[in-house]
């Protein structure tokens, strides 16, 4: 069973809950009006590239690794757009989440992780840290709160 369920957490729920989180950010970014977006999933060689749209989707091979979401606008963003576009991502992964525990409840291990997976890529994107070069949703929005209220850098 625990070969299966590293799997399910490896395989399914991690890349499934990373698109989730940034289509999250996609959303929030179509929502800005955004002129492009680009989405990427996973690490190491690139895949395959398609667009929709204004949007452009990557994809790794190693899949599982992570994802981003990078969009841009002729006009700079507003601060509570950086903040809604930011927080889009983590509020995709809540949702998701609680989606998933009224419909199937923890009715059995694979439905628990799903739900625990998304709960623990919500909390963590939005504490706030910077870690080799990367930041967090959390740090997007505190740094832009602090822009936009002092002359924080």
């Amino acid at each position: 069973m625990d070969i299966y369920l590293l799997l399910w957490l490896v395989l399914f729920t991690a890349p499934v809950s990373t698109m989730l989180h940034e289509l999250g950010h996609v959303l929030g970014a179509k929502w800005a009006k955004a002129d492009s977006i680009t989405l990427s999933v996973g690490a190491g060689k690139k895949l395959i590239t398609f667009s929709f749209k204004q949007i452009q989707i990557d994809v790794f091979t190693l899949f599982f690794l992570g994802g981003s979401a990078y969009s841009e606008r002729n006009i700079p963003y507003k601060p509570m757009e950086k903040i809604c576009i930011s927080l889009a991502g983590p509020v995709s992964n809540g949702l998701a989440a609680a989606i998933v525990c009224v419909l199937f409840g923890s009715s059995n291990v694979f439905v628990q992780v799903l739900i625990l997976f998304n709960i623990w890529l919500a909390v963590i994107n939005i504490i706030p840290f910077k870690l080799n070069g990367k930041q967090s949703d959390g740090y997007t929005i505190v740094k832009t709160v602090s822009q936009t209220y002092t002359n924080f850098k």
